[in-house]
């Protein structure tokens, strides 16, 4: 009885292995046949199964990288890859498209530091051909906004009854070293207004003009992570009047005011969020602001995207103030994507885009709706579109530090930008 116990004991064992082997060519057939199909959703559903069996080897993850690839599910496919090289350690080909995985994400950055990391003889011919560098970048950028104009008779506080606003800019992205980039911007502004003061109460019509230069350092620590630190200086000129024995003059002056700021930024599949900080003496005050944002890509792809971002601002002489963001941008054809958004708050004197965009003045945008249509190609990225605010202007006193006599008013605004690459 023993005996025939074990006998059958052995011929179960035997069948049940026959049967499991049976299982896994019929499983590892249809999964194949799905990627030949380019079946993903039948492709990971067959996978799942054969994982779930314990059948883990190099082909089953090279299908699920590639057709995750093909369909821009770049999480997928970095995973899938990263498990194919450590199941074949003499695999060249999925550290391509890991590159590719990272690049087309938008993480240039990380895929440029992978390609750094990668010892040689885990290249393959096109792998030791490509730059380890990101390609040096020139921008141009042009922007113009017409507002409302409420006028006073007189006025015998601060006030400026602006009628158009344009900036013009002009940037260079370059390398410093493999791992840091440098990014360098002069921008003109020109403001046509009605400008009002205790000095003159009646108001001066004239044109208001300011230089700045933007510059911020951008290095990577490790992938996905970055250090940003930058600084936003303002030139213009202001002028002071002095009486002596019933005789006025006046005198040009050059006036300078500047930003400094540092922040840490996560470039993630998923996920990416920056946090940063930053101090400023706008308009003979001194503020101190931090600034944050997270943007979720549900399909780790450029194809959709949310951001919401945030901004929080102490000045010395005139209080706390804040903006929040929210974002959406969508691919619409192969070369060409829709973003708008809408920003809603009641800052002034204040920096955004850690410290790129900037308003050092005493106008409020309470709310902002904007929308833009950017066509990127691999040599050069072209940007247009257009805003709608809704503004809050007050007659200011730069003494008691107060502000009066609210004035809502709207404005309208168009812009471009040209982004050219050299590869």
């Amino acid at each position: 009885m023993r005996a025939l116990i074990t006998i059958v004991i052995i011929l179960t064992g035997f069948t049940l292995r026959i049967s499991a082997q049976a299982s896994f060519a019929e499983l590892d057939r249809l999964n194949y046949q799905y990627y030949l199909a380019k079946d993903y959703k039948n492709l990971k559903s067959s996978a799942k199964k054969l994982l779930e069996q314990g059948n883990d080897y190099y082909y089953l993850r090279m299908r699920l990288g590639i057709l995750a690839y093909e369909n821009r599910r770049y999480a997928s496919a970095y995973k899938n890859f990263n498990r194919a090289k450590q199941l074949n350690p003499f695999d060249t080909i999925s550290n391509e498209y890991l590159y590719y995985s990272y690049l087309f994400s938008g993480r240039t950055a990380d895929a440029k530091y992978f390609l750094r990391k990668l010892p040689d003889n885990q290249k393959n011919n096109h792998l030791r051909g490509l730059p380890l560098k990101e390609a040096p970048e020139i921008s141009f950028g042009y922007s113009y906004v017409g507002y409302d104009v409420k006028k006073f008779q007189t006025n015998p506080l601060n006030y400026e009854a602006i009628e158009n606003l344009s900036v013009f800019n002009a940037g260079l992205n370059f390398n410093f070293t493999e791992n840091a980039q440098g990014f360098l911007q002069y921008s003109n502004t020109r403001k046509v207004a009605t400008f009002y003061s205790p000095s003159n109460p009646a108001g001066d019509y004239g044109v208001f003009k300011q230089n700045e230069l933007y510059f911020r350092y951008k290095t990577i620590t490790s992938e996905a992570w970055e250090v940003l630190g930058y600084t936003h200086w303002v030139f213009f000129t202001t002028e002071s009047g002095s009486t002596s024995f019933g005789r006025r003059s006046s005198t040009i002056n050059l006036a300078s005011e500047s930003l400094f700021g540092l922040s840490l930024v996560y470039n993630g599949w998923y996920l990416r969020s920056g946090l940063g900080i930053n101090y400023s003496n706008f308009q003979n005050s001194k503020q101190f602001a931090t600034e944050g944002y997270i943007t979720y890509l549900p399909f780790s792809n450029l194809s959709l995207y949310s951001s919401i971002s945030g901004y929080y601002q102490v000045d010395k002489n005139w209080g706390n103030t804040y903006q929040s963001n929210f974002e959406l941008g969508f691919k619409v054809l192969k070369h060409l994507w829709f973003e708008s958004g809408v920003r809603v708050g009641n800052s002034f004197l204040y920096s955004r885009n850690f410290g790129e965009l900037l308003n050092n003045s005493f106008v409020i945008p309470s709310a902002m709706f904007y929308g833009n249509l950017v066509i990127p190609t691999s040599r050069f990225t072209v940007r247009i579109g257009g805003t709608y605010s809704q503004i809050d202007n007050y007659s200011w006193d730069l003494v008691n530090y107060t502000k009066t006599s609210k004035v809502e008013l709207n404005s309208y605004g168009i812009n471009a930008s040209l982004t050219i690459k050299f590869q």
